[in-house]
């Protein structure tokens, strides 16, 4: 019987099997595609996302951003970067490698079953536990296993242009993404592209609207696919007696943004510490759940508005970011 097994090796379960591993723990990490794991994702990381990772992995870093409503752009400036890409296959091989250095045991095998406390996969190969970690994403079958539902979720669409754009912008018009946002994020040799709409009905409408916005703004063309994700916001808890879920498995994406980088590092070291029955791991995940709260509250408010009123306050948003005060409130409690 192993110790931990964690289910899925994108970054909340990297980084749960690398402290459990450094403290001795005996962990098994199961992960159903081949390392270092390359998912779909913008690259989009904020300062506290370097509270886990070491900067020598960022590709960019941005004191520039623009803002585009429907009326108008805004380009605004910080005295020191608030955000940064990096690329995610990158970042998944600094994390695989740390976690296999101290000494996680890591084998490529998708779970298919679990029953009990024994985990079954496609290859015939089953698996004794007394902790397990569901890392497995959006989809989570340890997820389903708990019998948790999914209510609330984004779906973001989004492809890569083969050159480097400048600055870090973002789309902002309630009649085609809701609540929701396109964005570009330049990185070191290409660009991300992409949207995330409120209502996953009106993806057309939203990827119509989309390009438009990048033919009119930068005379982009784009004829590669836009690709799917589903990001999960639904949490409905983390410890469910010897088992946890972590990052996009626990729904701990946020609502407002769709960010998930920084609460897959950060619950799967949390989860790490209550297994290792540490006193300051549900500190570490309350204070987590402290933002993610704070942006769901913010999504929540965002929802309920009408699209002529959503739009006014996309603009005040926008103008709001000319005001230097406002800016640094803003990054300080979303950011």
């Amino acid at each position: 019987m192993s110790e931990v097994i964690i289910v899925g090796g994108g970054p909340a379960g990297l980084n749960c099997a690398y402290y459990l591993a450094k403290s001795g723990k005996d962990v098994i990490l199961l992960e159903k595609h081949a390392f270092p794991v390359d998912k779909l994702c913008a690259g989009g990381l904020t300062v506290k996302d370097f509270e886990e990772l070491p900067k020598d992995i960022i590709e960019r870093a941005f004191v520039t951003q623009i803002i585009h409503t429907p009326l108008g752009k805004t380009t605004f400036k910080t005295s020191k970067p608030v955000i940064f890409t990096v690329n995610r296959k990158v970042l998944n091989k600094w994390l695989f490698e740390r976690a296999k250095k101290a000494g996680t045991k890591i084998e490529k095998e998708k779970v298919i079953k679990i029953n009990g406390n024994i985990i079954i996969t496609k290859n015939g190969r089953q698996y004794n536990y007394c902790y397990l970690v569901g890392a497995d994403g959006s989809t989570s079958i340890v997820r389903r296993h708990l019998n948790i539902p999914t209510k609330y979720s984004f779906i973001a669409w989004q492809t890569s242009i083969p050159f480097p754009l400048k600055d870090i912008e973002w789309f902002l018009d309630a009649n085609v993404f809701g609540f929701g946002y396109g964005w570009i994020f330049p990185h070191k040799k290409s660009t991300v592209v992409g949207f995330i709409c409120s209502n996953p009905k009106n993806a057309f409408k939203a990827k119509t609207g989309f390009l438009h916005w990048l033919k009119k703004t930068h005379a982009l063309v784009i004829n590669s696919p836009f690709k799917p994700y589903l990001i999960n916001t639904d949490y409905r808890g983390h410890h469910f007696g010897r088992i946890f879920l972590a990052g996009d498995a626990a729904g701990l994406a946020s609502g407002l943004t769709g960010e998930g980088i920084y609460f897959a590092l950060r619950s799967g070291r949390s989860i790490a510490q209550m297994i290792l029955s540490k006193s300051n791991g549900q500190n570490l995940y309350n204070n987590l759940l402290k933002v993610k709260y704070r942006h769901q509250k913010a999504a929540r408010a965002l929802k309920c508005l009408p699209l002529p009123l959503l739009n006014t306050f996309f603009e005040c948003f926008r103008n709001g970011l000319k005001i230097a005060f406002c800016r640094e409130l803003i990054f300080k409690r979303y950011g």
